[in-house]
């Protein structure tokens, strides 16, 4: 049950009763629940401009999928790095939802890219039995 339905429920409870005593006690159980309430976490926010410049491509990729996932556009101003990215949201949104979800996701990316690296140099210096070449003089 949400708040602003317990709300409503209190709020019948305080105009129908004719008790003076379950009046006073629905009274403070508002009060408790108002004053609980954090009321600056579900106003409209203002919208700031974060620049986030990142090392790699791939990286401004995901940050961008992940705003647009949110409903955001990402944007560049002319003569920034293609690696840059603004985007304007609440500080609330960026703090909570969009940067620990990149984090999260940007070091799943780096492991695999490492995982992919490694691989890769594994393949490019591994050496073939036939390509082994025996040096030196064969004793008598």
């Amino acid at each position: 049950m949400s708040i602003l339905e317990k709300l409503a429920k209190i709020e019948a409870l305080i105009e129908k009763t004719s008790s003076e005593g379950e009046k006073q006690a629905a009274l403070l159980a508002k009060n408790r629940i108002l004053s609980s309430w954090d009321w600056d976490l579900k106003q409209p926010q203002e919208l700031l401009e974060y620049k986030v410049t990142m090392n790699s491509p791939w990286k401004k990729r995901l940050f961008t999928a992940l705003c647009n996932k949110n409903g955001l556009k990402t944007y560049r101003y002319y003569r920034q790095k293609y690696t840059t990215s603004n985007v304007k949201v609440s500080k609330i949104d960026m703090e909570t939802k969009i940067w620990p979800e990149y984090l999260k996701f940007s070091e799943i990316l780096e492991d695999l890219v490492e995982d992919i690296m490694k691989d890769l140099m594994k393949k490019i210096w591994q050496k073939e039995e036939n390509e082994i070449v025996i040096s030196g003089e064969i004793g008598s």
